[in-house]
């Protein structure tokens, strides 16, 4: 359902009390929805852009940096293929596709029969259940074989849903040391330029919370940027409610100054992915150190939110994609 008029003010009403100005008077909030307005008119910036990025206390030259929506769809739609984007956006499709790179047994329960589930689960004492179209690490569900009561059931089931059925990962121990609830991840940004090199545009440590299975960062998960050239966190980690850390704040491991393990690795493996269909040239890959140090795919991204590289420094990244974004538009 479309949002009314009436309802997007009263949203930007809490946005402000809650978000950019708590305890404002009537007339800062009058200065600020005005601002936000000029911004949405002139320059067709969203209230989620104004928001997380903090414009109402930057100036015009440096909220003009940041890749808000308007400038994601430009990426978007210099960079990918439409025709390919499925073969990303339905987890069964992208499986098939980059097998190589996952490092884990799966089965696409829609195309299974219920006895090839069963031995699956027969194999997999610990695994994962996703919807095929599922974002943001909604979708998701982590099973133990042990409890499932009806095996047969959940397989029918299974099936029935065209659930997607992943082998558990066991990440690498310094990554465990942060959270053992879920795996924690990396985030790295390729972009295939006008030449045909994949490059690393951005690179995000991101950290589970306690009794969470999902490091996502719309799911209560904890970003912080890397340092590209050396793979050490270069930044505080931050969630979507603001919070800032230095310390993990479950276990108090160091959040800043972390050294990635098998960095070099993982910077390897998603370039080599982003050329397996150079078609899609701006993908975010999840990526994921295992406990023997192999660093293996979860996911590709071709529409990656830039609000998680770019929230936990509040540095704007537009000027390191416009004049690749140029070559490719005019090659």
């Amino acid at each position: 359902m479309k949002e009314s008029i009436g309802a997007k003010f009263q949203r930007l009403g809490q946005d402000i009390e809650r978000d950019i100005y708590p305890g404002a008077g009537w007339l800062r909030k009058i200065q600020i929805t005005l601002d936000f307005l000029w911004e949405k008119i002139r320059y067709n910036n969203e209230l989620i852009d104004y928001v997380q990025y903090r414009f109402f206390y930057k100036k015009r030259p440096e909220r003009q940096k940041f890749i808000t929506h308007g400038k994601l769809v430009q990426i978007i739609a210099a960079c990918n293929d439409p025709a390919i984007r499925p073969i990303f956006d339905q987890k069964p499709l992208f499986n098939q596709a980059f097998d190589a790179y996952l490092g884990r047994e799966w089965l696409d329960a829609g195309t299974a029969t219920v006895a090839q589930c069963l031995s699956f689960l027969e194999r997999n004492a610990v695994f994962f259940a996703k919807v095929p179209d599922g974002m943001f690490g909604k979708g998701i569900q982590r099973i133990d074989r042990q409890e499932l009561k009806d095996p047969m059931a959940f397989c029918q089931k299974a099936q029935a849903d065209h659930l997607l059925l992943e082998g558990a990962l066991t990440q690498h121990e310094a990554f465990r040391e942060f959270n053992d609830t879920a795996v924690n991840s990396l985030r790295l940004v390729t972009l295939v330029t006008a030449d045909g090199t994949p490059r690393v545009m951005a690179a995000v440590l991101r950290l589970s919370r306690r009794g969470k299975y999902a490091d996502n960062f719309h799911h209560e998960g904890i970003a912080s940027l890397i340092d590209i050239p050396t793979g050490l966190v270069c930044s505080m980690g931050v969630d979507r409610e603001w919070r800032r850390y230095t310390l993990h704040p479950d276990s108090n491991k160091p959040i800043v100054g972390f050294q990635v393990p098998q960095w070099n690795q993982a910077v390897e493996l998603v370039q080599k992915a982003a050329l397996v269909h150079p078609e899609v040239r701006y993908v975010g890959w999840d990526v994921v150190i295992t406990a023997s140090g192999e660093a293996v795919l979860i996911e590709g991204n071709p529409g990656a939110d830039p609000d998680v590289t770019q929230i936990p420094d509040q540095i704007g990244k537009w000027p390191l994609y416009e004049p690749l974004l140029r070559e490719i538009q005019n090659r």
